[in-house]
């Protein structure tokens, strides 16, 4: 389909997004610039005969500029990796167009407009450092259950619910901490965090991780992207990663490498751990009903750690690295 495009509203850009064929659309006559909308790829691409100027796209990963070769002469394409931001990669693309329109080359257009784009993308919301961290640790163990028991262990997965703990395993639970400290020290949010169900063996899995530096390491979106393709993309991981704040448009602000610095080691929640919960607040505190939004840290560094048993063993036994 070919029309001339007069502004395409949120909606019907939507719409040719669902569609099941890519369509084409005239974003001008003089200069020739051509807009193709790639359902399958989630992907617009912009076409205008080719001026002699390159715009750069440093920083911007979603978005590639390329010189082609057709019948008809060389032509200047912009291709933009549209995923969750539909309007606002037309939006790039009509602002490419309106520029060249007025009289700007196709390099001074497309750097400008992307210039906008990076200060959008900039003032995306992203996820704190201890969230971030806490999501790499329980994607590591998340990674080592779906290797010995696939995509079942999803279900094991109860951290994006917000149920008490992170994981309820066949004969145990396990809450999970990430740290990037030298000592074994994890924040506890609230009373009853470390609290074992009745009946349930708890475990708490510390894990410490430094970052990478130059050397070789894995990011919040590489372990995501691993999961995705470990999993054939089950939408219940899709469904959890998006509960907890994850969108694959702001992968690139999550590429920060780590490394472990210590093996990952489990410690038994039992009657001698350090915890806080509503029981031993209630036989210590007057008026503990009075008492929230309580927050502490333990240090476990220097406990005695042991091995709960399947499947967590075999996180253990790998060190927490992916395969």
């Amino acid at each position: 389909m070919i029309g001339t495009d007069d502004r395409l509203t949120p909606a019907s850009l939507d719409r040719y997004f669902k569609a099941e064929v890519p369509t084409q659309h005239i974003l001008s006559e003089s200069p020739e610039i051509r807009l193709r909308v790639e359902p399958k790829h989630e992907r617009l691409v912009l076409r205008t005969p080719h001026d002699g100027t390159t715009p750069s796209t440093r920083g911007l990963r979603h978005v590639t500029v390329d010189s082609v070769d057709y019948e008809d002469g060389t032509w200047s394409v912009v291709s933009v990796d549209a995923r969750d931001m539909h309007y606002e990669a037309y939006g790039l693309m009509i602002a490419v167009a309106e520029a060249m329109r007025g009289g700007a080359s196709f390099g001074a257009a497309t750097n400008a407009a992307m210039t906008n784009l990076r200060s959008l993308l900039a003032a995306r919301a992203r996820m704190s450092e201890s969230q971030q961290l806490g999501l790499v640790g329980e994607l590591l163990v998340l990674h080592s259950l779906v290797s010995d028991s696939g995509t079942q262990a999803l279900d094991w997965w109860l951290g994006p619910t917000s149920e008490q703990h992170d994981y309820g395993l066949p004969d145990y639970d396990v809450e999970v901490k990430t740290t990037l400290s030298e000592r074994r020290r994890h924040t506890i949010s609230g009373v009853d965090q470390l609290r074992p169900n009745p009946g349930r063996p708890l475990w708490l899995l510390s894990i410490q991780l430094t970052r990478a530096g130059g050397a070789p390491g894995f990011t919040l979106a590489s372990l995501v992207s691993a999961l995705r393709h470990q999993t054939g993309n089950d939408g219940r991981l899709i469904a959890a990663l998006t509960a907890l704040g994850w969108r694959d448009i702001d992968a690139d602000l999550y590429d920060a490498p780590y490394v472990l610095r210590t093996t990952p080691q489990c410690y038994a929640v039992d009657e001698d751990f350090p915890a806080l919960t509503s029981d031993r607040l209630r036989a210590t505190v007057p008026h503990p009903d009075l008492v929230s939004d309580i927050v502490y840290r333990v240090d476990v560094t220097d406990r005695s750690y042991a091995f709960p048993g399947q499947p967590i063993n075999s996180f253990l036994d790998r060190k927490g690295l992916t395969e």
